[in-house]
């Protein structure tokens, strides 16, 4: 694939397709968690630094984080609820799943249903992308037309691309190999195989998505890949102002991002998952009830927010 396929294909039926989709079922409650922290070997890391019911307190557990001295761990046990906290004050009845994970200590400091399947939207190129550069059950860097392709998808979260690779590769199939070869337990094709952004996945399985693509991925074949997420340009090419969640929420802080928004008939789906400077896997996906998209941003970079003093701590230990 070439640049020739770069702007011929409109991503106008996938945006038609998905305001007509059905209704977005909110969550009855979160779960939430904050991961006990234990000593560990710190893993190496190869990264480039480059809709509408409110919550039930019932429903609602946050599990205490214990700190060892071996490990000087700040105080987790609030980081899970103060993320939710901020998000559904900012837009209430939002649905949450988030994850933060330190690949220093290969450990998850904190999560909120991290399991729950999620509308994926654009995260899903991750997938797409990943799937690409695996041929043969082999790694390898394709053409020089395909790698600018796979740069613009990735960087400009380009729907019309992403959609010739689609058809290109088998459209679902894509979602259920990758799945599979990545281990990821709660990621699945959408309904429709014509509508990619409706695939599912779980916060839990984007952490992993990331730590294959830092890890498992050559690092010759990864580079191009992890230097898109890390350029990912403002605004997207639909005109999208992506730098909601992560980039604003956290600034002066390195990334590799890959951000998902997509507009259902009773529901804003909007994700912000990338790795922060290096160390920290970050994923916090969310279903609100139709506000509008500045709210919804304005909610997501909320929660974000609330990790900027925690990395600090985190980054002195």
């Amino acid at each position: 694939m070439g640049r020739r396929i770069r702007w011929t294909l409109a991503s106008a039926g996938l945006a038609a397709a998905v305001l007509t989709a059905g209704a977005v079922v909110a969550a009855e409650g979160h779960r939430v968690t904050a991961v006990a922290v234990t000593s560990a070997p710190p893993a190496a890391s190869n990264s480039l630094d480059s809709p509408d019911s409110p919550d039930s307190p019932d429903d609602t557990a946050v599990s205490p984080v214990a700190s060892t001295s071996e490990v000087p761990y700040p105080d987790l046990s609030s980081v899970a609820s103060e993320v939710t906290d901020a998000v559904t004050a900012a837009s209430r009845g939002t649905s949450v799943g988030f994850v933060l994970y330190d690949r220093e200590s290969g450990k998850e400091l904190a999560s909120v249903d991290a399991d729950r399947p999620y509308y994926t939207a654009s995260v899903v190129k991750l997938l797409i992308a990943i799937d690409e550069v695996r041929s043969n059950g082999g790694w390898a860097l394709p053409d020089a037309d395909t790698v600018e392709d796979l740069t613009d998808m990735l960087e400009g979260s380009n729907d019309a691309i992403a959609s010739a690779f689609w058809e290109q590769n088998g459209g679902n199939a894509i979602v259920t190999r990758t799945a599979a070869l990545l281990g990821l337990a709660h990621t699945t094709p959408p309904e429709d195989p014509t509508q990619w952004g409706m695939a599912r996945t779980s916060a839990s399985d984007v952490v992993a998505t990331y730590e294959y693509l830092q890890d498992e991925v050559p690092d010759e074949v990864a580079a191009p890949l992890l230097a898109a997420l890390g350029n990912a340009r403002n605004p997207a090419d639909d005109g999208w102002d992506q730098y909601f969640g992560i980039p604003d929420g956290l600034p002066g802080r390195s990334w590799q991002i890959k951000q998902g928004w997509m507009i259902l008939r009773n529901a804003l789906v909007l994700n912000t998952t990338g790795v922060v400077g290096g160390r920290y896997v970050v994923v916090l996906m969310t279903e609100q009830p139709l506000v509008s998209s500045a709210k919804g941003r304005e909610a997501v970079t909320a929660g974000i927010k609330t990790l900027a003093p925690l990395l600090s701590q985190l980054d002195a230990t």
